[in-house]
Parts: structure tokens; sequence; C-alpha cells
């Protein structure tokens, strides 16, 4: 069986693990002056980081269309892939797994399977890359979902943006904690974590960015087991110093084995701001079943 994975390019896996891996992406699109641009072959990420904030208007999201993903997958077909899976981002943050189920319909010569994630960013990012690992080696699609299913519970990812009128500006950022206009007056550093329940939800904000990072250990702490052995991926859309921060202190509460970094995507930090920095923890995708 000849399989071949598809997700999203919001996953932030870096090429040089999808081409090991044998990943393929379908990319979302930004609307710029007027002008539909692909998120990863079009747009250049650190430029459009350091100019979102003046852009005016602000760029708005689209997701994949039904023939993307028909063209996504009768690529593979013509290449001789028998089997399709495709793990989607959470329908929380976007209908794209329903244009993955409709263009899925179409194709006659291969097996497509619809994977929801429930996450996005690098917690998808671990899902897609222990998915593929595990097809390398040689278990079955059965198997691979049994797995995913199985460590959801296991991936954690919170960070920490630049301001509240950022994190909310796209309406995507639910407000899952009291926030008030004393939060912008008191220069509140705004916190947001990856939910399964609402995509990304807001977690108030902290005392300047080292109180911020202090809460956000704690829920390090709180949705984490410390019995368990972590790889960390940390991520940021031009910040750095903060992101080195996060990581540190995060490297204190929890057994880490490894250490990577996947840079924010122009879609991610899109929704999450310029400056902003996010940790994500979970189990190895090199996994031994």
């Amino acid at each position: 069986m000849k399989v071949k994975i598809f997700t999203e390019v919001t996953t932030f896996i870096p090429d040089e693990l999808a081409k090991k891996y044998n990943i393929d992406f379908v990319e979302f699109s930004l609307l710029i002056d007027g002008k539909f641009f692909k998120e990863k072959s079009e747009i250049n990420r650190e430029e459009f980081i350091n100019t979102m904030n003046e852009m005016d208007p602000y760029p708005t999201s689209s997701m994949a269309n039904p023939n993307d993903y028909l063209e996504a997958f009768q690529k593979a077909v013509n290449e001789g892939y028998d089997e399709i899976l495709y793990i989607g981002i959470t329908t929380n943050l976007s209908q794209s797994q329903n244009s993955a189920k409709l263009a899925s319909k179409q194709i006659k010569k291969a097996k497509v399977t619809i994977y929801d994630s429930e996450i996005m960013g690098a917690c998808q990012g671990i899902m897609v890359l222990s998915a593929a690992h595990l097809y390398q080696k040689g278990k079955s699609t059965d198997e691979v979902i049994k797995y995913l299913d199985s460590i959801k519970e296991k991936i954690y990812g919170a960070g920490i943006s630049a301001s509240f009128e950022v994190l909310f500006k796209t309406g995507r950022v639910k407000k899952g904690a009291a926030i008030s206009v004393i939060s912008t007056i008191m220069r509140l550093k705004p916190m947001f974590e990856l939910n399964y329940e609402k995509g990304i939800t807001s977690l108030g904000g902290g005392r300047g960015y080292k109180g911020a990072i202090k809460i956000l250990t704690e829920n390090f702490l709180e949705k984490t087991d410390e019995n368990l052995e972590y790889i960390l991926i940390m991520s940021d859309a031009i910040g750095p110093d903060l992101m080195k921060k996060i990581e540190t202190e995060v490297c204190k509460i929890r057994n880490i084995k490894e250490i990577f970094y996947w840079p924010i995507t122009p879609m991610a930090a899109h929704t999450l701001g310029k400056g902003c920095a996010l940790a994500v923890i979970g189990p190895s995708w090199e996994v031994e079943l």
C-alpha cells in the first residue's frame, strides 16, 4: 500500500521534515490589497509579518477550496498512490475539512481518509509526523488513526502575543478569559492556548512578559504530565527573545528530550500577531508501537 499524507501549512512543519516524510501541503491564502496570495509559495514570511500591521485593510484569510484539494489528491493518484490520508486543521478555525471531503468523493482510484486533528499549529504537526513515521514502519491507516487518537491529550501548546488588539483582530481567537479595556491600559501581555474545544483560546493577561511567562508555565504544569518524556517545539513570529525565555521556563518544569524550532507561518502570524511566541510539547513522532 502506497500512502500519501496531506495537511496544511499551518502545521508549521519545516520543508526538510516534509521532504523526509513525504508530506504535501494544501495552502490557504491571504487577501492582501485586493489580491489572493498562497501563504507558503507566494508570500515572503518575514516581509509579511513585518508589514502586516500597517496594511489597510488588514489582510483576511481564505481556506483552500474543494478544487485545491481535488487537484492535490488527483496528483497523488497520478503518481501511483493508492491511499491518501488528509490530517486537517480543527473545524473551530476552518471549514477546510469539508472541502477535502467534497474533493475525496471524486477520487475513484485511491482510498481517501479525512482525519480531524481537532487542533492546529505544531500540535497538529506532531500528529502529521507521527502518522508519516508509522507509515514508514509499515503500519496500516487503522493503526495510525488509533495512535493519533491516543496522543491528542498528550500534546499541549500555549503562547504569548504582543497585544490584545492584535490577538482578537481576526476574530479567530476566542475570548476564553475576562478581557477588558483595563487589560490594555495596564499593559498586560496576552496569552493564548491551542485548545481542542475552541481552537485558539485567550488565557487572559500577565503583568509584563515576566508575569505572562509565569502564568504560561503554570498552565503547562497543569495540563501536562510530569511522568512523561516530551519533545518541545518552539515557534515565533519574529519574537526570538520572548521565544527563548518561554523555552527556558518550560524546560525547567518538564522532561524535554529534544527541542525544535518551527517558524510560525504567515497565516498563523496574521492571527496571533507580530512578536508572538508559542511553545508546544508532546510525544516524539519517532514512536515505536
